[in-house]
């Protein structure tokens, strides 16, 4: 049962100094058990790998590990590279001859909004609670996108794969495992309005004038600009013709492969990497199906905000398809009103297949939301 550490609260990955033992206690504290052998208390942290160097995300995940070992509480890794890469305009501006990293052959880079790179998107806009800029959504299936992630693998995993070696056998368990992706999709965290770069054209410090809307109800683009074309075009799926959610599925499934490959092939087992999709809502139908997230490098996982996971579309069929029973709840705030509320939310979830952790996002809210601890407590208690 991890609970996520949101960034700067006060776990900063810039600031290799800022991770210590004493987030760990808190939480272990605040729950009032560490659990046991059947289910065990634990923190996770999301680095965004493209934001910084590898020397200073090195000197992070150091201080996180050893901070979990201090603590003696699991510790859940995430490598994200897809949602915050504001610092590499050498990968995104193709624009802007002002801005760092300019070059007009960026485009094979972001996304499109139809096949031809002169529709690239200058802009993204995301909606965690309330609606926000972003810089534009990746080309997943880009050569150079993806080749970026692997400094930060290639000095990274080795270190988890060293430190879970160290780690003697009666405390293996603290590694709890690598998520690779936060929500990998596509329209979904870096969507595009229709005129979008036009709007920021004419303003661009200014996101007052920028639409509002984002409908679950229209299907998997949510009723904005259509992207996905650039990763289908790159990835020669298609070429021509309408894009087709299940065009954008093969993308997203090829991209979190080669993520999880990556990590098993730098020394870590498959069933300590853990893959996390997104684009699944209701109307199940009409979004990304669960399959992208399997691959066989991996366990599957994937967010769960409005319904728990039997009432979730087609995820037990898509499970079964591909023999899976493992999985794991990547992502997951399934509020309650008290603590009988949240211990049935925990159940639930749990009670699904071969549930391998839930992810609780995030830990603040969740420590300050009525009966959550207590009810965290309980679920772990009842299945000692």
């Amino acid at each position: 049962m991890f609970l996520n550490v949101a960034p700067k609260r006060p776990w900063d990955q810039a600031k290799p100094e800022s991770f210590t033992p004493e987030v760990f206690r808190a939480i272990v504290e605040a729950v009032g058990t560490r659990g046991h052998d059947r289910l065990r208390v634990g923190a996770s942290f999301v680095f965004s790998i493209l934001e910084d160097e590898p020397s200073v995300l090195a000197r992070a995940l150091r201080n996180l590990l050893d901070s979990a070992r201090a603590a003696d509480v699991p510790v859940l890794v995430t490598f994200d590279g897809q949602n915050w890469w504001q610092n590499r305009p050498d990968l995104w501006n193709f624009w802007d001859p002002a801005l760092p990293g300019y070059d007009p052959a960026n485009r094979a880079n972001v996304e499109w909004t139809d096949w031809t790179p002169d529709s690239a998107v200058k802009i993204g806009w995301r909606n965690w609670g309330r609606q926000m800029r972003v810089r534009p959504a990746p080309n997943l299936a880009s050569r150079r996108f993806l080749e970026a992630h692997w400094p930060a693998y290639d000095v990274l995993v080795p270190m988890l794969v060293r430190w879970r070696e160290e780690l003697p056998a009666d405390r293996k368990h603290l590694f709890g495992g690598l998520k690779v992706g936060w929500e990998a999709s596509i329209n979904v965290n870096a969507y595009h309005y229709p005129g979008g770069n036009r709007l920021f054209e004419q303003w661009p410090d200014d996101p007052s004038h920028d639409p509002n809307e984002h409908d679950p109800a229209k299907g998997w683009t949510f009723g904005h600009a259509v992207l996905g074309h650039a990763a289908v075009r790159t990835a020669g799926i298609k070429s021509d013709g309408e894009l087709a959610r299940e065009d954008v599925e093969r993308v997203v499934q090829q991209y979190l492969e080669a993520l999880a490959g990556r990590a098993v092939g730098l020394g870590l087992p498959a069933g300590l990497v853990f893959t996390h999709q997104g684009g699944t809502f209701a109307p199940w139908d009409r979004h990304l199906s669960f399959r992208p997230a399997m691959n066989r490098f991996s366990i599957p996982g994937w967010s769960f905000y409005s319904h728990d996971p039997p009432e979730c579309g087609s995820l037990a069929e898509d499970m079964e398809s591909q023999g899976r029973t493992q999985w794991a709840a990547a992502e997951w705030w399934r509020g309650a009103a008290d603590e009988k509320g949240w211990q049935e939310r925990f159940a639930r979830t749990l009670a699904f297949k071969r549930c391998r952790f839930i992810c609780v996002f995030n830990w603040h809210g969740f420590e300050q939301a009525p009966g959550a601890t207590a009810g965290l407590r309980r679920v772990i208690e009842q299945r000692r």
